[in-house]
């Protein structure tokens, strides 16, 4: 998809959000006013559905019109507040969670490490079955910042690997669940445009090993 064609998404995006947001409401009030409808719940799902692909091309379209000016950010805190923030879901799937590392400061624009973290955790808590260990480390090459996030789940093929950063794809493995297909995607423009990259490949356990990668801040 051309850059033009992302931006006149985006556009479409912001237009349905609001007529959107309104049928929601209307469909909330009208459940509790006639619960009896047995069809409602499934067209608010599907509401939500839509809302939540509204949402994540809106952040695609920030990604790629971030602030132009990058930021410091401390790594392993990061890594640590949103591990505590993903360990209710975790706990909820049986999965458990496991950080380490080196302290390191980047350099990002604005939330692009937080937002990738969230899209990796998400990823690697449905991946991973009940009884295993999301790990996330931290480790600096060649003033880069690495953040692996690393599951037990079934993994990617190569060919999997190599499409996953494609706006709106989403793998086999994805089959049933909830998303857009875009969270890779929004992910790979931030850190980008942090002067940073994204990169996937297959883990020693078997499953996906992925890296959010950043530039190491001057001394």
């Amino acid at each position: 998809m051309t850059a033009v064609a992302y931006d006149l998404a985006s556009a479409a995006a912001h237009q349905v959000r609001g007529p959107l947001a309104s049928i929601r409401l209307r469909l909330q009030m009208l459940q509790d006013q006639r619960p009896d409808i047995a069809e409602l719940p499934a067209v608010l799902g599907e509401v939500e559905r839509l809302a939540a692909l509204l949402s994540q091309i809106l952040a695609w379209g920030a990604a790629r019109h971030p602030d132009p000016a990058p930021e410091p950010v401390e790594v392993l805190d990061v890594a640590a507040a949103r591990l505590e923030a993903w360990s209710v879901v975790a706990d909820a799937r049986g999965v458990g969670l496991d950080l380490g590392g080196t302290a390191a400061t980047a350099l990002q624009v604005h939330g692009a490490l937080e937002h990738t973290l969230d899209v990796l955790l998400d990823n690697a808590l449905q991946a991973g079955p009940p009884g295993t260990t999301v790990t996330c480390t931290v480790h600096v090459t060649e003033r880069r910042v690495h953040v692996a996030v690393t599951d037990e789940g079934p993994g990617m093929t190569g060919e999997e690997i190599a499409r996953a950063g494609s706006p709106f794809w989403r793998g086999a493995t994805a089959a049933g669940r909830m998303g857009t297909g875009l969270g890779l995607s929004i992910a790979a423009s931030l850190l980008t445009a942090s002067g940073g990259r994204l990169s996937l490949g297959r883990a020693a356990s078997g499953g996906l090993s992925a890296t959010a990668v950043l530039p190491m801040a001057p001394d």
